[in-house]
């Protein structure tokens, strides 16, 4: 706990240094700034503005995690293609599931577990 206590002195040490430095240090400064100003044409009004967007430094902004990138939609899962004796389904993108695999080791294909997109449109047509 000692040493927390001298730690915070010299802080508080340093930062009345500091002050006295920058009190002792300001006339110089200003008169340099002045000079300065005098040479190059600089008035006080000119401090006073807003710089150009030519003349500020470029800042690196932080994305929002969220939201996708700029034109890229949104990604949206696709529709199963595959369904399972047990109603498992399966877009048929990536690595096949388990149960298909077993499915198929077992003698059977992908196309006996096929979702039929026909099928389905001629039934909801049929019921209109």
């Amino acid at each position: 706990m000692n040493e927390l206590v001298k730690l915070r002195q010299q802080i508080a040490d340093m930062q009345k240094q500091a002050a006295e430095l920058q009190k002792k240090n300001r006339p110089a400064i200003l008169a340099e700034m002045r000079e300065q100003m005098s040479a190059y044409g600089i008035t006080a009004e000119e401090l006073s503005r807003p710089a150009s967007k030519a003349a500020r430094p470029k800042t690196v902004q932080a994305k929002p995690a969220a939201s996708p990138a700029k034109g890229k939609k949104p990604a949206v899962p696709s529709p199963a293609k595959y369904r399972g004796p047990e109603g498992q389904s399966w877009s048929g993108r990536g690595i096949a599931p388990k149960w298909l695999n077993e499915l198929l080791v077992g003698g059977k294909t992908r196309e006996d577990f096929l979702i039929q997109a026909d099928s389905a449109l001629s039934s909801s047509a049929a019921a209109q």
